[in-house]
């Protein structure tokens, strides 16, 4: 049995709240549950503050089986935003709503940074 989870946006702190209401407990660094897994169907990002933790709890998850984990179309943003284009803009256009959209996460992974792991 799977449960499917949407749309964390950065709320980790709701996530770890959401996971434990679920029946999971922490183990170590992961979120396990005895009997199911979690779907977790993107949109980790780009919302109020916890990006780094939102990521690293989901990504444990899934390193440990037990969670799956499918990208979202803010995941795929941000991935844009920071790819060049080849003629000097982005994938992404770096206008002033894609800055304001992605700020809070470049603000916790700014261009350049090492995510351990990949």
């Amino acid at each position: 049995m799977y449960d499917i989870i949407g749309d964390i946006h950065g709320r980790a702190d709701e996530l770890e709240a959401l996971l434990l209401k679920l029946g999971y407990q922490r183990q170590g660094t992961v979120y396990k549950h005895p009997e199911r897994k979690a779907i977790v169907v993107g949109d980790f990002i780009d919302g109020k503050g916890q990006h780094r933790k939102t990521v690293d709890i989901c990504r444990s998850m899934v390193e440990q089986e037990s969670a799956l984990a499918v990208m979202g179309n803010h995941e795929f943003n941000a991935i844009c935003y920071s790819i060049p284009d080849g003629t000097g803009d982005y994938l992404r256009h770096h206008n002033e709503k894609n800055i304001r959209d992605h700020a809070e996460f470049i603000a916790e992974f700014p261009f350049g940074s090492h995510i351990p792991g990949l």
